[in-house]
Formats: structure tokens, sequence, C-alpha cells
């Protein structure tokens, strides 16, 4: 979290005050924590537009968003496993209880939900893989930088 206030020679640049690194659960229940602080740069600079600005990161990968689409792919692709699971467990268990020929190995239409899930499950692992490599990637650089 960020608090600014506009540049009085330039009116469309804003100039740093103040920064917060509050976890996400402190801005939500205490906001008047936030509140006193722009309430009190306003004191200080009556004319400044006094702002702040929120950004919101992941702890594990700090404020790089090199990330971010990768693990919401991931997170994407894990979810569409999971919900196919459960219908072909549901489809499973619907079947066996009131279908009397019901056979898991020649029902086609379990077949093919199978074989889909198959193909669901091998991109969760390239999209894993690809993680893996870009994390590599940026500890790599992260070690040059240092």
């Amino acid at each position: 979290m960020n608090f600014e206030r506009k540049d009085e020679s330039n009116n469309y640049d804003y100039v740093h005050l103040f920064s917060y690194d509050l976890p996400r659960e402190v801005y939500e229940h205490r906001k008047w924590v936030i509140e006193w602080r722009k309430a009190k740069l306003v004191c200080q600079y009556p004319k400044g537009c006094v702002r702040y600005t929120l950004h919101f990161y992941d702890k594990r990968f700090g404020n790089n968003i090199q990330l971010n689409k990768d693990l919401n792919r991931l997170i994407s692709a894990k979810a569409q496993v999971t919900k196919a699971q459960r219908k072909i467990d549901k489809y499973v268990v619907y079947n066996k209880a009131n279908n009397l020929f019901f056979d898991e190995n020649t029902d086609t239409d379990l077949l093919k939900a199978r074989e889909k899930l198959e193909t669901k499950i091998a991109n969760i692992k390239e999209a894993e893989e690809r993680m893996k490599l870009k994390i590599k990637q940026i500890q790599e650089g992260n070690n040059e930088k240092n």
C-alpha cells in the first residue's frame, strides 16, 4: 500500500509519501489504520490531493507478477481435473446402483470421459514443469543480481 500526493509543480505526477506492507487480513479488518494515516497526510499536505494505492501480491513470489498467468493456468487445470473426476465418480456410482447392465469397461461415455481426464492430467504435468522452469529462471536471475 502506497500513499501519494499530487506534485505541486506538475498536476499529473504523484510524489511517494509513505508505504505499508500489510497482510490482506489486516487491511480488511483494520481499515481505520489506513484512514488514520491518510487523514494525517491530508493535514500535512492540504492541497496535495492525497491518495493511496493498494497492490495485493502472493507471499511466495513477492511483487513478482511474472508467474501469475502460469499459476492461474495451473490452478484452472487442476480445477478442471477435479470437476471431471467428481462427475465420473458420480456417474459410476449412479449407474452401479440403477443400471443392471452397467459395465465400466465397455461404457462408451465413461471411456470417453476417462480419455479426456487423462489428457487433462497430462496438461497439469506440463503446466507444473513450465512453472518449475520459470521459477528456476527467476531464482537464477535473482542470484545474478545479488
